[in-house]
């Protein structure tokens, strides 16, 4: 008997609810019926799948297995029918993007209302975290497409540049031993504390692989969550910090902090586009990422 959805979809939640009757109930079908798909699916893969301890049941370590392919089967079957309904009609229905924090709180927000602007009736749906978040995402399908602005070295995604961006130091604008200095040099932020991002921001992994390119392991004493909030640390004092201009760009123009040039360091980097390199956007997210690049 060949494996169908159907029995794949009753068995994932068998393994999540762990009782055929309340399984049954959810799913609308007789207790039988449940069970006759469960059996259904050992035989057709040839070992047990389920061990009843009482009344209960229990997977076995086959059962565990199938459990967990099931759920990546099965996302992926929602991905389909979702970009299949996209395709149907690309004039409706909603797009889901991931992006990471920078070009989702500064960038990116201008294609988003020239693309709302030329499609009304299409929800965009964005999903800000980090770049590591974000990959994790596109593996698992959750979106067909991202932008990042971090650092992707993966062979199964696709990576493409569309923009540049760049960083630069910022430190306290007064009593630092820095607040006077237009420009340093690498060295000089030996044993310098700083206010980072949290581990698998983009902004982050960018810096810090600058810095050591050139010797410099910064030491971080502070991580928050935002770019904001790391530049109000530098303004209370805590450190100093790289980060996005634009980002900074408003504190700088306050006052409240000082960008100094870092000599003979390279701190730009690209925005990127990426996606599973075996998955086609849909036609909404082509005709979005067309007014990215355009823009």
């Amino acid at each position: 008997m060949p494996l169908t959805l159907t029995q794949l979809h009753t068995f994932s939640r068998l393994a999540v609810i762990g009782n055929f009757t309340r399984t049954a109930e959810e799913l609308a079908l007789s207790q039988p019926a449940v069970t006759q798909q469960v059996r259904a699916l050992a035989e057709h893969f040839g070992t047990p799948l389920v061990d009843m301890v009482g009344r209960r049941p229990v997977l076995t370590d086959a059962g565990t297995f199938l459990a967990q392919r099931a759920v990546d089967v099965l996302a992926g079957v929602d991905a389909l029918e979702r970009e299949m309904r996209e395709f149907a009609d690309a004039r409706f229905g909603a797009l889901d993007i991931g992006v990471t924090v920078t070009i989702g709180n500064y960038t990116v927000l201008p294609t988003v209302a020239a693309f709302r602007k030329a499609h009304p009736a299409v929800t965009v749906r964005l999903q800000v975290a980090n770049t590591v978040a974000i990959v994790a995402a596109i593996h698992s399908r959750r979106f067909g497409v991202a932008l990042v602005e971090g650092p992707v070295r993966d062979p199964h995604i696709s990576v493409e540049p569309y923009a540049t961006d760049e960083l630069t130091l910022i430190v306290p604008p007064h009593g630092h031993r820095l607040s006077d200095r237009e420009s340093i040099d690498p060295s000089e932020l030996d044993g310098e504390a700083f206010c980072a991002r949290e581990e698998g921001s983009g902004t982050r992994t960018v810096a810090e692989e600058a810095l050591r390119l050139v010797g410099v392991i910064p030491d971080v004493v502070l991580t928050l969550p935002s770019g904001e909030g790391v530049a109000r640390a530098v303004e209370a004092g805590v450190g100093v910090a790289i980060l996005p201009l634009i980002v900074v760009e408003r504190a700088v123009a306050a006052g409240r902090v000082k960008p100094v040039r870092v000599t003979g360091v390279d701190f730009t980097r690209p925005f990127s586009i990426i996606r599973l390199r075996e998955r086609t956007p849909s036609p909404l997210a082509q005709r979005f990422l067309a007014m990215l690049r355009d823009g």
